[in-house]
Parts: structure tokens; sequence; C-alpha cells
């Protein structure tokens, strides 16, 4: 309930910015593949401190930037993907995060690997802009002081 409350009020009213609070585009657009006017637009805004949307129409583009920056980090060397001997010695803490990308199964542990946790945030942020194209709305950030 809390999650759907939370993904309801992001459609209506964005989601918000600034030093402290920190947002997967707003912290990583740098690092991903996408054309150099949205990356210049997302700087421009950020820089100003200005609210803005992502249309639509950028969506495609930034999902297939997602999906290049996870191929990235799952091939780190800093990146365990199964942890098998972590798994067999600590079945909870380690077997709980499974995450499946193109047919194979990894497991995540954002609590101890910094990758991790940015490959978690980076699944989490693909699942926001898969509610927004459900619901046929851009993604709004606004800066809050």
């Amino acid at each position: 309930m809390y999650k759907s409350k939370y993904l309801g009020r992001i459609l209506e009213n964005g989601m918000y910015y600034n030093s402290v609070l920190s947002q997967y585009l707003i912290s990583d657009f740098e690092n991903l593949k996408i054309s150099n006017l949205l990356k210049e637009n997302i700087r421009t805004n950020i820089n100003t401190n200005q609210s803005f949307e992502i249309p639509l129409l950028d969506f495609n583009e930034i999902q297939i930037a997602l999906d290049q920056r996870i191929e990235e980090l799952l091939k780190h060397p800093d990146f365990n993907p199964f942890k098998e001997e972590l798994r067999q010695r600590f079945p909870e803490q380690y077997g709980s995060q499974p995450f499946e990308f193109h047919g194979k199964t990894y497991y995540l542990h954002t609590k101890t690997f910094p990758i991790d946790s940015l490959i978690d945030r980076i699944i989490d942020f693909k699942g926001l802009l898969e509610e927004h194209l459900k619901a046929n709305k851009p993604l709004k950030y606004q800066y809050k002081e």
C-alpha cells in the first residue's frame, strides 16, 4: 500500500530533488548513453535549480541507456554476480534479492556492495518509468529548497 501511494504521489506531483535529495537520474545522468541534447537539458535544469519534465518521447532512449548501464555494471570487476559462496554461508542474507536480466539470475546485496546498490537504484528507476508509461504521464522533477 505504501508503494502505491508513493507512486501515485510521484505520478501527480513529480519527484523532489536538491543537493540533499538525490534521485537516480539526477545523480547518474552523465554516465548514461543518452543524447547530448537530453543530457544538456537535464544538466541546465539541475544547475539552475529548476523544476522540469522528461517527456514520454524520451523514455525509450532512457530505458535503452539504463539497460546498457546495467550491462556495464554487471561486467565491473567489483561486481560478484552470483555470490555463490556468500549465498551458501548466509542464504537468507545473500539469496533474498534475485535480479533477472537477459535470462540470467544475479543476486544483489545492496547494503554491502555499492555496485549492487547502484544496480538496484537503476531497477527501481526503470520501474518508475514503466509506471509513468502506463499512466501516459511525463516524469516530473521538482526542485525543493
